[in-house]
């Protein structure tokens, strides 16, 4: 209660308050400090409006606030009918509401007092608040008190003890009429007897006859027992809103133990998920390093083989050669001749034994290990929020969800799969969207969640993927939903990583144009360019216009691993395959062993092609839409990223996503 018993400019106990018009209260000072002067030649019309403004404000505030306050002619604009309006001497604005009040030359000091606030400060503030003059006993000496009667023959005003003191009863002075204060008529001064209820004020008998003859009135107590009953009932029902509201605030601090249990329950859960996790990332890592350990001890067997073989024809033939020389001594020409043919026949079968044997040597295992989906796993790993259990309807699980097909979209090698809620009035915790994988295998999770819509990114080209959906709540899941499906794109749509040029222009390193497309080198040293994306699945075919080209570059042409080395020749490692050309021929290169010379090579304004055929595992090159050589490299599984190495003076554009020529495709290398 102190709260309304404290003035809002002063922030102390209300000293001689008055009320404004909204409803509000002020100390008569501050109040009195808050006025402003209204300008002269302020225009009279505006003043007016502005008038009619306030008051219209100020009415509808005094209906609200449920106070009702008396307009004085000489102190605040009433209606719009007086003609006050146009002599406003003061506005004032309520610092509470911001409405603004216009005031006559008397400005705040006529003001009506808060009769109502002042004896409640009194009572409750433990403090006394001075009187206003016009209301103050003209007898006490020091501090004033409020007068309760003035004699209207000696026209002076009393309190309590100065009356008893200095106005007794008796005497000559019994004769005298003592009149108790109060509420009087502003206009005439009396005390007022009945109420207006067109006007909302109280009002005196001369007031009735003058102004207020056609309103409807009743007695001024009859209409303050109307009010203080209607108070009343609006005070309950603020008191029961107050006890609702105290009961919330007990609530709500008693979920503060709820919170904190659950909070800590959940950093239990999260170091145990956690834990868990870590678990089995270190056993999928030992599984893995004992596949890696496994894998090279096999590569090393096959070298330890080769190796045994060949050192075993080596001696053979080293044998033979040793025999022949030794053969050749013989001075009886009859005994030579008896071996001669022979020895050479088994030196030219030794000879071609030997060179058939000079295969490429066994390259290291072409293996990297693919940790996005995990990474994208744990970086997407969320909260879900649950329903309380008392509020989850448990009688059964949700029914199907619906696919929302108008709203499912495949775009390049990624969809979007939008999906209804079930009609069915069960409560929903959340979604289950699940994605084969393009070739009619087995379903997948892709997502959890209480989202209806889902994006995925990463999928394969020219794939026809298979989706569906299912809800869940506390009593479990419920049936899919019906399967639909997705096409992605047939070709694949790829641009340069920016990655690969990022920090190397100092350098000499790589330089890409603003879409991606066009690529140059500033150095000698040979620079790795790859694709924003792989491919891992389908048949593949781009190719690269030759921009510009120096007789002494060594562009190569080709796929690589994603961990490929970048500052060598594609193909010097055994992450890419590539084919170096030149001017006037070219070779296949991988782990830096060349094969497959053809002749034929570029210029400005030539075109290298790139077949890749994954569903074969072939990688196959043309100059110009024709064939560069035959089949380049067998046996590629897995995910390859589009490659090409430029040193300085040569400069290419890609051009990705192309149909492979027609007689690369009589040469049956594409899809079965």
């Amino acid at each position: 209660m102190e709260e309304e018993l404290r003035c809002f400019v002063c922030k102390e106990f209300y000293r001689e308050p008055v009320l404004l018009p909204c409803g509000h209260a002020l100390c008569r000072v501050c109040a009195t400090g808050l006025q402003t002067h209204v300008h002269e030649g302020d225009n009279n019309s505006t003043v007016t409006t502005d008038y009619q403004e306030a008051d219209k404000a100020s009415v509808s505030s005094e209906t609200d606030s449920g106070v009702v306050c008396g307009s004085r002619p000489n102190s605040y604009a009433g209606t719009p009918a007086v003609p006050a309006y146009v002599s406003a001497a003061f506005s004032l604005t309520c610092p509470l509401c911001n409405k603004q009040v216009f005031l006559d030359d008397n400005g705040a000091e006529g003001l009506p007092p808060f009769r109502v606030m002042r004896t409640i400060v009194e009572r409750f503030g433990g403090i006394s608040v001075a009187p206003p003059a016009e209301e103050a006993c003209q007898m006490c000496e020091g501090e004033r008190r409020a007068a309760v009667v003035r004699c209207e023959q000696c026209s002076v005003r009393y309190c309590a003890s100065c009356r008893d003191a200095w106005h007794p009863i008796r005497g000559p002075l019994a004769q005298h009429e003592l009149r108790a204060l109060g509420t009087t008529c502003t206009d005439h001064g009396s005390v007022p007897v009945l109420y207006c209820n067109t006007c909302l004020l109280p009002i005196c008998q001369r007031c009735l006859v003058e102004r207020h003859s056609a309103h409807e009135t009743q007695h001024l107590s009859s209409a303050a027992r109307l009010h203080k009953t209607e108070l009343s009932q609006t005070l309950h029902q603020l008191s029961e809103e107050a006890k609702a509201m105290t009961e919330y605030i007990q609530l709500v601090k008693g979920s503060g133990d709820k919170i904190n249990e659950s909070c800590e329950e959940l950093e239990r859960q999260i170091d145990q998920t956690c834990a868990e996790i870590t678990r089995a990332v270190e056993r999928r890592r030992d599984e893995l390093v004992r596949a890696a350990r496994n894998t090279r001890s096999q590569a090393v067997a096959n070298m330890r083989s080769l190796t045994s073989q060949a050192a075993q024809k080596l001696r053979e033939a080293t044998a033979l050669l040793h025999f022949s020389i030794e053969a050749l001594k013989e001075s009886d020409h009859a005994a030579f001749l008896q071996v001669g043919k022979i020895l050479s026949a088994r030196a030219q079968e030794t000879t071609t034994g030997l060179r058939s044997s000079l295969d490429a040597p066994p390259s290291p295992p072409a293996l990297t290990l693919d940790i996005e989906p995990v990474l994208r796993t744990v970086n997407t790993m969320n909260f879900v929020e649950c329903i309380p259990p008392e509020k989850e309807m448990k009688t059964s699980a949700p029914s199907a969800p619906e696919m929302a097909v108008e709203a499912c979209a495949a775009r390049g090698c990624s969809c979007t799969l939008a999906w209804r809620a079930p009609s069915a009035p069960q409560a929903v915790r959340g979604y289950v969207l699940e994605l084969d994988d393009g070739l009619g295998g087995p379903f997948r999770e892709v997502y959890c969640g209480r989202e209806t819509v889902c994006t995925i990114d990463g999928l394969h080209y020219a794939s026809l993927y298979s989706a569906r959906v299912k809800a869940f709540n506390g009593a479990g899941e419920g049936p899919y939903s019906e399967v639909i499906g997705l096409q992605t794109s047939p070709v694949a749509w790829f641009t340069w990583d920016a990655r690969c040029a990022a920090g190397a222009r100092a350098e000499g390193g790589l330089a890409l144009s603003a879409d991606g497309l066009c690529a140059r080198a500033g150095g000698w040293q040979p620079r790795v360019a790859l694709a924003d994306q792989p491919l891992a699945r389908g048949l593949h075919y781009w190719r690269l216009r030759v921009d510009d080209y120096d007789g002494d570059a060594d562009p190569a042409f080709g796929v690589a691993r994603a961990d490929v080395a970048r500052d060598k020749m594609l193909g010097s490692d055994a992450l890419g395959w590539a084919m170096y050309i030149d001017g006037s021929r070219s070779w296949f290169v991988h782990g830096g062993a060349h094969g497959g010379r053809a002749a034929g090579g570029v210029a400005r304004g030539a075109c290298v092609g790139v077949l890749l055929d994954l569903t074969r595992g072939t990688l196959r090159f043309t100059v110009d839409d024709r064939p560069q050589g035959d089949i380049a490299f067998t046996g590629l599984r897995g995910a390859f990223y589009p490659a090409v190495s430029l040193n300085r003076g040569v400069a290419v554009t890609l051009q990705p996503g192309l149909p492979p020529p027609p007689d690369l495709l009589m040469s049956n290398l594409t899809i079965d």
